[in-house]
């Protein structure tokens, strides 16, 4: 089995991990690879479960098999690598290992089957799945950015807010649609299948010369850590900037700061409450 994995996760042994041996019980060792697999999906541009829901479909294990090579104990930084050997009709089988401190610890191959919602049988796996999984083995993106108006960004843009926005944070639908939204410029991430992962506006309408806004700012949960608010928040930035606009404001939320003073955006002003959720004016100087 060759060592090269496309994909990488890390996590440390917890006490509760070890057994009376003080090593970690080999039971474990299947829990840290669905970790690892949970990640692997996320990384992969197929966020658990919203992006087999969006193929009409799920996978089921089959079977495993595990080589245990040595102990690990309390505090190692284990990585565990896994990568997709091969795709079936129906099936899909990883390979993979973990290590701590490039010791070899466990080796193991699962055995995955793609099934059908509607039917609970199993189905051909999905052209677009697999070409999900041929782009994250290859290293090449895994997402696609589009931007355009309301008119045809409107169902993807609507789908992350509504999960985000009105699901995840409580916020009264009637408070998440407004009238901007048919005069802003709309971006929106999504992957190789069509299924929307993220999206922001830029608004300029009805805001003084030179002046722009950015808000509706979204990702999904399980879509969070991968860069994908930060392609959003700069392609709005370009845009703002190919329309020779000087000076963006935005109402980020409090927990979000620090996310745009990365991007150079500085807070002004007190806290204050918008829609029950503590927020800041921020701006940046293009």
């Amino acid at each position: 089995m060759t060592t090269e994995f496309s994909f990488h996760h890390h996590l440390r042994v917890r006490w509760s991990e070890v057994d009376a041996q003080k090593v970690v019980f080999n039971g474990h060792y299947l829990n840290y690879l669905d970790t690892a697999m949970s990640e692997y999906w996320r990384a992969s541009g197929l966020p658990y479960p919203e992006g087999f829901g969006h193929l009409k479909g799920d996978v089921f294990a089959r079977s495993n098999a595990l080589q245990y090579h040595a102990p690990a104990r309390f505090g190692d930084w284990l990585s565990i690598g896994v990568r997709c050997e091969r795709i079936g009709t129906s099936s899909l089988v990883f390979v993979w290992e973990i290590r701590t401190s490039g010791r070899l610890l466990v080796t193991g191959e699962t055995v995955y089957v793609f099934v059908s919602l509607a039917t609970s049988r199993p189905a051909p796996v999905p052209e677009s799945l697999r070409l999900q999984l041929d782009r994250q083995k290859q290293g090449a993106p895994v997402h696609e950015l589009r931007s355009g108006d309301w008119a045809s960004l409107a169902a993807p843009a609507r789908t992350v807010r509504t999960a985000v926005f009105i699901e995840e944070q409580g916020i009264p639908e009637s408070e998440e649609w407004d009238d901007d939204d048919a005069q802003a410029w709309h971006v929106v991430v999504g992957n190789l299948a069509g299924l929307p992962v993220a999206t922001g506006r830029l608004i300029t309408a009805g805001m003084p010369t030179g002046e722009a806004k950015i808000g509706r700012m979204a990702v999904l949960n399980g879509s969070r850590a991968l860069g994908l608010g930060e392609q959003v928040l700069q392609a709005l930035i370009d845009a703002a900037r190919a329309r020779g606009i000087q000076r963006i404001t935005l109402h980020a939320q409090v927990s979000a700061q620090a996310f745009y003073q990365r991007a150079g955006f500085k807070p002004e002003g007190p806290e204050f409450d918008e829609v029950g959720i503590p927020h800041i004016v921020m701006t940046l100087r293009l």
